[in-house]
């Protein structure tokens, strides 16, 4: 049976086939008429300011084959937004994901997580400052760029790799630039923690003769931004223990003892306690088992900077070079957390409000006294480093038949987390600890939260400490990271961590790009495109984490303790209920006084001077590996011109090969530690090695109905690649257990790429000069997304693959060694968790409606109005390994865009409003299954520009980012049953542009 897929791209070709047939016996038609407007359009279109920028992208839209949206600069070279991916969020069919902290300004292109799009530099590949998951638009600076262009149906000859589209950052060359230069001066001002941000831009193009140019552009900015953030991380179930007069208050919500597994074994979820009835629920009642009051500064310089030369050596020959470089360095980005924990040892909870109903059937409280929990005050150096450049320089020859193109890339990449903390908690007992207090979650409202404790003195002072005495010595070998100011069962005991997970990821790309067009006069095809790439990917991962082992313990001291800065203005001073009892740590100060430390057996001390934790599967042993990724591909692409009853045609046809070669070294373990913190002797080097080909056909046809409306229909194949940190190669194996169990997680360095056939259909309406009203549908049939899986049915290899055990054999259910029994008869099993790639198929769909308007054609005051407004609709169907249906984390179902401006050729004012309706929240998974646990709520953002010019080439710019004051807020099942609130705060911006 024919696939879906091969229907797809079939029905599009056949169109395709169609529209060149009535031509085959004569000449191709001439230029299509749309062009002919286009350039007319050009000349009416007023060519500064908003209008500008509008106008520019409806005029590269219209003249495109392909199936395009994007931003512009206006005249002056400005984006107005505060970030690359905050104006992107304008466009039909993106939005941004807020949920990235630090302003990473990551966004998801047409239903899919960000990791489903390939970033591009003037049309081609280069290293991206990924650490994991797609990149940070927000690590290059807006201003070096003149376009930006996001390529939803690619044709045969576009860069591979992108499942959802291209975007494309754009650095206009040198010839095509007007002599001059541009200076910018700005300040944002955040409202939050009253922070202050200049920046700056100097740039300069120059025509050194007519056919030889030159142009530089550097940014420079200032980064100093807070956010806030109040999380209730987990909701538990109450129990006796909890709360002992259970019972007596909840009985009914409780199943009796035993019943769990025979009259309510239907019930998900099930709690069953002696004395419960069952009567009214039976998943008990739940309560926040753990709150946390947040808040991260973000310090630190970005740079960006973009250059360039061109020389036209004839009229047929012309020689250039593009250089881009980017350095983001939050060197001082902290986070502090006030953590507590309402349950362990010694807990209790007393419920003091009513019962709420939350989902499928459950119950919750929201108020409630508490006495005896943990609390953590933990104090975080979070420093981040992200840089970028890429080197293009390009050779072109062009004639009135022959275009030949050679585009060479050197390009490198590394991004770099250094996790380092500290935290200080007193030790719960069974007795209590002496924290007590209330909470309430405010049943969603913030604004009625409140955590509080009884005591407003500090709840732990670390100073009058004899000896401090290392974890280990304290209760196990497990307990490197700990440090305590008494020995166990002491009242009112202290404990001191040092941890913190350090990651870096690097990328270089060596890339030779050849493409040769010939132009042709033969039926239907105007030109035939041939041509060839090869890219060579090194990246290579690190990760480590850090201890407490062997610091000058004598030097913890409540010096180093202070009350939170934040607690002030917390939340802009909107959550008057929040816990003013924080304390925070000089991180930096307490560390230097805990140096130097003595080394542990010998280990190489961290970057940071600490001892490492050499056995940590997770961090050490996932991720340290180098993968080398060799892409070599070919395509043909055959345009053509020509009529369908009547109606001018244009387009493309094409087919693109791509085989890859990957081989990955990944530090694999080979031994058991054989000491607590784990040496580099337990961890050798192996190699995979895979390879894989990708058949990508492509057709798109551009119907040209009227001088003014456009029809495109489109199919296309894509595929992309994990990045290689997203899922480990490294395969984990521990040891037996009691049970003769082994637990391994597999690794995946053989996994195949995401594949999507599309199709796509575009109907546009260039209704007036820079005017347009567009409505898209697509669909997009996705295969082998990647899954976690267990058991031994899905995993068990029958020799034992790579994990060290010998041939295994699957009996039954389980997965057996060829080990023999123990003293007791038992075998030893194999435990098996791992990924692999789905062969259950999933449909997105969605819509895009966009219309652009200036008002020009009214009389006076109206004629300086325009604005756009867009909406795009995205769904998928599908199921999960359980049947569940899929989800798309990230994925709003409704997104919307109204923007209205006035200008005039003294100032102009533009307003933005950006709304997205409730979706999953992301995590580590690519798609979630059956609805994440937690949802983001729906949300708007209204922002504002006006400009002022002073004369000819200089203006005078103010906006305000986020005037609504808009916050991020999640909930799990019902909107009361709240998870987390971020709060950015407003954001304003003067700034000085100049031409000169």
């Amino acid at each position: 049976m024919r696939s879906n897929n091969s229907v797809l791209l079939a029905s599009v070709s056949a169109i395709c086939l169609m529209a060149a047939a009535p031509a085959l016996a004569r000449q191709a038609p001439a230029a299509p008429a749309s062009d002919k407007e286009a350039g007319e359009a050009v000349a009416e279109v007023v060519v500064t300011g908003f209008k500008q920028s509008y106008a520019n992208e409806v005029r590269t839209k219209r003249n495109a084959i392909e199936i395009t949206d994007g931003i512009s600069s206006d005249d002056l070279g400005r984006i107005p937004d505060l970030n690359i991916g905050e104006a992107l969020q304008r466009v039909p069919g993106i939005q941004i994901n807020r949920e990235a902290e630090g302003r990473e300004a990551t966004v998801n292109l047409r239903g899919l997580p960000g990791e489903f799009a390939r970033t591009t530099l003037n049309g081609v590949a280069f290293a991206e400052p990924i650490l994991q998951s797609s990149t940070p638009l927000g690590a290059f600076l807006s201003d070096v760029f003149s376009a930006v262009r996001i390529e939803k149906s690619p044709m045969a000859h576009a860069q591979a790799g992108g499942v959802s589209g291209n975007i494309d950052l754009q650095v206009q060359g040198a010839l095509s630039r007007r002599d001059g230069g541009r200076l910018k001066a700005s300040y944002d001002y955040n409202e939050l923690g009253g922070r202050g941000e200049p920046s700056y831009t100097l740039g300069y193009n120059k025509h050194i003769t007519d056919d030889f140019a030159v142009f530089g552009i550097a940014a420079f900015k200032h980064e100093n931004f807070r956010r806030d953030s109040v999380l209730f991380n987990s909701y538990g179930t109450l129990n006796t223990t909890l709360t002992p007069d259970l019972i007596t208050r909840y009985a009914d919500y409780y199943a009796p003892a035993g019943s769990c597994t025979t009259t309510y074994a239907s019930v998900s979820g099930c709690v069953a306690v002696a004395g419960g009835t069952g009567k009214l629920a039976q998943t008990g009642v739940q309560y926040v088992a753990q709150s946390r009051q947040y808040t991260r500064v973000n310090i630190g310089d970005q740079f960006s900077g973009a250059a360039g030369a061109e020389w036209k050596v004839s009229d047929e020959l012309k020689v250039g070079v593009t250089g881009l470089f980017t350095r983001r360095v939050q060197s001082n980005t902290s986070q502090n957390f006030s953590t507590v924990s309402y349950s362990g040892t010694g807990a209790k909870i007393t419920p003091t409000g009513n019962l709420h109903q939350g989902a499928n059937g459950s119950y919750y409280i929201q108020d409630f006294d508490f006495s005896g929990v943990n609390v953590v005050e933990d104090s975080r150096l979070f420093p981040q480093t992200q840089k970028a450049w890429s080197f293009n320089p390009s050779v072109e020859f062009k004639n009135d038949r022959w275009r030949l193109s050679t585009v060479a890339t050197i390009s490198g990449a590394n991004n770099a987390s250094e996790e380092q903390y500290v935290t200080f908690n007193r030790v719960q007992v069974a007795g209590g600890n002496g924290v007590n207090g209330s909470f309430s979650s405010g049943g969603g409202d913030f604004e009625k939260y409140r955590m509080a404790f009884s005591n407003s003195a500090p709840l732990f002072n670390v100073d009058g400490n004899p000896t401090w005495i290392q974890g280990s010595a304290a209760s196990s070998n497990a307990d490197f990271t700990n440090w305590y100011n008494s020995p166990a069962g002491t009242a009112n005991r202290l404990r001191f961590q040092i941890s913190g997970i350090q990651a870096y990821a690097n990328s270089k790309i060596k890339a030779i790009q050849q493409d040769v067009e010939r132009q042709l006069d033969f039926g239907p095809l105007t030109s035939v495109q041939f041509g060839g790439r090869f890219e060579r990917n090194d990246y290579s991962s690190r990760g480590s984490k850090i201890n407490a082992v062997g610091i000058q313990s004598q030097n913890i001291k409540d010096s180093y303790r202070l009350t939170s800065p934040s607690v002030d203005d917390f939340f802009g001073d909107s959550l008057p209920g929040m816990n003013t009892n924080w304390r925070i740590t000089d991180v930096r100060a307490l560390f230097k006084a805990l140096q130097p430390v003595t080394a542990y057996e010998g280990a190489p001390l961290a970057f940071n001077g600490f001892n490492q934790t050499l056995n940590d599967d997770v961090n050490i042993g996932r991720y340290n590996f180098t993968s080398l990724t060799d892409v070599a591909s070919g395509y043909v692409e055959g345009k053509y011109a020509s009529e369908l009853f009547s109606i001018p045609v244009r387009g493309s046809v094409g087919l693109r090969y791509e085989h890859t070669d990957k081989t990955v070294d990944t530090l694999n373990r080979i031994r058991t530690s054989t000491t607590t913190l784990g040496s580099l002797s337990d961890y050798a080097y192996r190699r995979y090695e895979d390879s894989y080909g990708q058949w990508l056909p492509s057709a798109i046809a551009v119907f040209d109905v009227t001088d003014d409306f456009i029809v495109r229909a489109a199919a296309y194949r894509t595929y992309v690649r994990p990045h290689p940190r997203q899922f480990s190669p490294v395969t984990l194996v521990g040891t037996p257990s009691d049970s003769n169990v082994i637990t391994a997680t597999l690794g995946n360095a053989e996994l195949q790429p995401y594949t999507a056939t599309s199709l796509d259909l575009s109907m546009e309406w260039y209704n007036r000069p820079g005017g347009l009203v567009s409505l898209t549908i697509f669909q997009k049939r996705l295969k082998n997304f990647i899954q976690q899986v267990s058991g031994a049915r899905a995993l068990c290899p029958a020799d034992g693959g790579t994990l060290g055990l010998g041939p295994l054999s699957l009996q039954g259910d389980l997965c057996y060694t060829s080990a023999g029994p123990d003293a007791s008869g038992d075998l030893q099993t194999v435990n098996l968790t791992g990924y692999i790639n789905s062969t259950t198929p999933y449909t997105l769909r969605g819509a895009e409606f966009n219309v652009q308007q200036n008002l020009d054609f009214l009389p006076g005051f109206w004629s300086n109005f325009g604005g756009a407004f867009n909406y795009a609709y995205t769904v998928v169907d599908g199921a999960g390994p359980t049947g569940a249906k899929v989800s798309l984390p990230g994925i709003s179902k409704h997104n919307f865009n109204v923007i209205g401006y006035y200008e005039t050729d003294l100032f102009g004012v533009r307003l933005t409003y950006n709304y997205r309706t409730d979706y999953d929240v992301p995590d580590a998974a690519i798609f979630g299954f059956g609805g994440a646990a937690r949802r983001v709520m729906a949300r708007g953002q209204l922002d504002g520009s006006a400009s002022f010019n002073l004369r000819e080439g200089t203006s005078i710019s103010v906006s305000a980012f986020n005037i609504t004051n808009a916050v991020r807020q999640e909930y799990q099942g019902v909107e009361a049953m709240a998870r987390r609130q971020d709060y950015d705060g407003r954001t304003y911006r003067i700034a000085l542009n100049m031409r000169f």
